[in-house]
């Protein structure tokens, strides 16, 4: 049953009916029983996207992740994604404004969420990969705008939606890998960028999880910066000097193709299987020419659809969201790269 359907069977206009759907004008108690009546007898449920057309709102949707032409243009592809999906819902009136930050300066990111907060957002998509960082400014936030998060997970966070890989299960599928490319007994080494962000560090944990108790195994835990890549260098190169039985290299991010050319251009490759993560152009030219053996990507594209889909089911339709979309995990090696 529609409005004008209700008004014609209760004698009265339009406009009365919408003043008792939405409690708000003059209208006599008599006539306000009388519409109810007949809402509750038809079952009748408003349209919320009929709402949202007639309206003709614009809805800014603010999006805070690191540089985009940072991490090997990660951050590029889940931007592509966002932007894919709102021309998809180009009927529904969403736009966006981009929020930059220099990861992991933390001045740098309270800048990008202090302008964020000041464009007076209806939502925000957040990569909260600096932990502590993030759900401070989210504790901190007077106006509960609606966020979700993309990429990672934040404890302690109460998002619209998460869509993101379990990155624990990422890390123990990169150790069952290892496995098969350099089995044991060996050393292994983790390249862990980025010590503060929760899913790289969880990578980390589940590949030594992995290989938890295994008799002949020692992990190295290489914690570096991105920044600055020539220590980087220094800092795996001395761990393949000091540490011969070493088989593989694991690197928890997108990371991985500066640190296989350098491995290659210096001759240290030999005897190494090299894992990465993420599906980022250089590192698919690496996995191509066999300078890293198996990539492991997570849709960042895909993440960036689906989350903007959620907040269209929340913004429009007023539908409750689902809480977390988990990523699958995809494996690649040169033979099933498109």
């Amino acid at each position: 049953m529609t409005v004008i359907e209700i008004a014609k069977r209760a004698g009265v206009s339009i406009g009365t009916v919408d003043r008792v759907l939405h409690n708000r004008g003059r209208v006599s108690e008599e006539t306000r029983q009388r519409i109810s009546a007949i809402i509750s007898e038809e079952g009748y449920q408003p349209n919320p996207l009929a709402r949202h057309l007639k309206r003709n709102r614009v809805y800014l949707i603010g999006v805070l992740v690191p540089e985009l032409e940072k991490e090997s243009r990660y951050w590029d592809l889940i931007h592509e994604g966002i932007r894919k999906a709102v021309a998809e819902l180009s009927a529904f009136s969403f736009s966006l404004e981009l929020f930059t930050f220099v990861r992991p300066d933390r001045e740098s990111l309270a800048n990008a969420f202090a302008r964020m907060r000041a464009a007076d957002c209806s939502a925000y998509i957040i990569a909260p990969v600096m932990q502590e960082e993030t759900l401070a400014l989210l504790w901190g936030e007077e106006k509960k705008v609606p966020y979700a998060f993309i990429d990672s997970f934040l404890p302690g966070a109460d998002p619209l939606v998460t869509v993101a890989q379990d990155p624990f299960k990422g890390g123990q599928v990169a150790g069952r890998l290892m496995d098969l490319l350099a089995p044991a007994p060996a050393s292994y080494a983790v390249i862990r960028p980025y010590s503060e962000a929760f899913n790289l560090n969880e990578r980390a944990r589940g590949f030594r999880e992995w290989f938890a108790n295994r008799s002949g195994v020692r992990l190295l835990d290489l914690v570096c910066s991105e920044l600055r890549m020539d220590e980087v260098h220094s800092l795996v190169e001395r761990a393949i000097r000091e540490n011969p039985d070493l088989k593989g290299i694991f690197a928890v991010s997108a990371i991985g193709h500066k640190i296989a050319d350098y491995l290659h251009d210096k001759g240290l490759k030999s005897g190494l299987a090299f894992i990465g993560y993420d599906l980022v152009d250089d590192n698919v030219r690496c996995l191509r020419d066999g300078r890293i053996d198996c990539l492991i990507s997570q849709r960042p594209e895909e993440q960036g659809r689906l989350v903007m889909q959620q907040i269209y089911r929340k913004i429009v339709l007023e539908e409750t969201t689902t809480s977390l979309i988990d990523m699958p995990i995809d494996i690649y090696f040169k033979e099933n790269l498109l």
